[in-house]
């Protein structure tokens, strides 16, 4: 039997923990920031994986009844710090913004998510806007650039 010596080119990695059916609930000085459900997570030594998806509860500071969700089909999660999102994401703020689009990337430590793919953005206005060369925005959605866009706009 030809066995070759465990090398880092070779070897798999495998998570130090891997978490079914979890639900995690998050407080700082006792005020809820933030609640994920994910049916699998698995914790590597550098990043965290969410391979069948999450959904994602980000509560407003002040107000715990405001929150920003979050829906996904894929999660790896560098350092809890840097996000790549992928698959079906679905982004919908306390302010009624609804984004969706199919890879975004979330850098917690800037507040700020962006992306280079076709992405909607609406609101409860009637406002639809079609970013098809991505977005940059602000993690709350309240400042948002659009690169190269299309849209509708009610009129009254």
């Amino acid at each position: 039997m030809n066995r070759e010596p465990l090398t880092k080119k070779n070897r798999k990695e495998v998570p130090k923990n891997i978490f079914i059916k979890t639900s995690f609930f998050y407080k700082e000085k006792g005020l809820l920031k933030f609640i994920i459900y994910s049916p699998v997570i698995k914790e590597y030594i550098s990043y965290t994986l969410f391979p069948n998806g999450l959904n994602l509860f980000i509560y407003n500071n002040k107000n715990t009844n405001k929150y920003t969700y979050i829906k996904a089909d894929w999660v790896k999660s560098i350092d809890k710090v840097f996000y790549h999102i992928k698959g079906n994401i679905k982004i919908v703020s306390y302010e009624g913004y609804f984004l969706k689009t199919d890879e975004i990337f979330w850098d917690r430590k800037n507040k700020k998510i962006f992306n280079k793919k076709y992405t909607i953005i609406s609101n409860s206005y009637g406002i639809i806007l079609h970013a098809t060369n991505g977005i940059e925005a602000s993690e709350n959605l309240k400042k948002i650039r659009l690169k190269n866009i299309s849209g509708t706009f009610p009129i009254k």
